[in-house]
């Protein structure tokens, strides 16, 4: 599963669980996946993707509202998924398991402007993601959070209860994806987002340190990620911005969303 101790505790009840193996063959199993986790977690918000091997995820099954689900779920799957360390945990690591978003996110990921917009300024609390592989390079990725704050339930108790029934929510997962053929058409990036994102004014190597800056990693993570100095780093941050006719992170933000959205 994951490479964290974290204790496992029992459900009070599988009858939710039980509830769910009895649509493995319907096209109910994934609204039945979210329903599990509202049974245990009363007032949680849900979202079940598919992340393939490469391309943008695909949105399988939420019980967000239709304001919440424009203002997030839309354009994530518009293309600001590329900041998402939950989908940069698959994309990097591929490793199936049960992660809360700190635990995934950069030092300085609460201090990004991504952070602010889509976490912050809409109320979302506690998010984690479950990943369950389905072959070597595509998973279902289900995430979940409170945009109420729970005040009877820790998260993590939640956590605790979901690492207990992982093993069994991956074998349902994998048989219903195999029972259902539910194999998707990825949608390739071509050219993608990162890469195309500044070409005309950016050099190769201030993109990536732009592309680390929106993912909320410090001088010292993008420093250590591209082999460079710190002070490099720094240099490199200067240029870009003045190519960019910007002066702050969050004017960097303002024009990657522009970007994405024109994509």
């Amino acid at each position: 599963m994951n490479d964290l101790q974290r204790p496992a505790i029992p459900p009070a009840s599988l009858t939710p669980v039980a509830r769910l193996a009895g649509q493995i063959r319907s096209p109910e199993f994934l609204a039945g996946l979210g329903q599990m986790l509202e049974a245990y977690f009363p007032n949680i918000s849900h979202a079940a993707f598919h992340f393939p091997a490469h391309g943008r995820p695909t949105l399988l099954e939420h019980n967000l509202d239709d304001t919440l689900f424009r203002r997030t779920l839309a354009p994530y799957i518009d293309g600001m998924y590329l900041l998402d360390p939950m989908f940069q945990h698959w994309e990097q690591r591929r490793i199936p398991g049960v992660w809360s978003l700190d635990e995934l996110a950069p030092s300085e990921f609460r201090a990004s402007d991504y952070f602010a917009t889509y976490y912050r300024e809409l109320g979302l609390h506690d998010e984690a993601s479950a990943f369950f592989a389905l072959g070597n390079t595509e998973c279902l990725s289900l995430s979940f959070g409170f945009y109420r704050r729970n005040r009877t339930l820790e998260p993590a108790y939640v956590l605790a209860i979901l690492t207990y029934l992982f093993p069994l929510l991956d074998a349902l997962i994998r048989q219903f994806w195999l029972a259902n053929s539910l194999h998707l058409s990825t949608q390739e990036e071509a050219p993608s987002l990162l890469q195309d994102f500044g070409k005309d004014v950016l050099s190769e190597r201030e993109r990536d340190v732009a592309w680390l800056i929106l993912r909320g990693h410090s001088s010292p993570e993008i420093a250590q990620e591209l082999g460079i100095t710190q002070g490099t780093v720094k240099n490199h941050r200067k240029r870009l911005y003045a190519r960019l006719n910007i002066s702050s992170q969050a004017e960097l933000f303002r024009q990657f969303m522009l970007f994405q959205q024109q994509g």
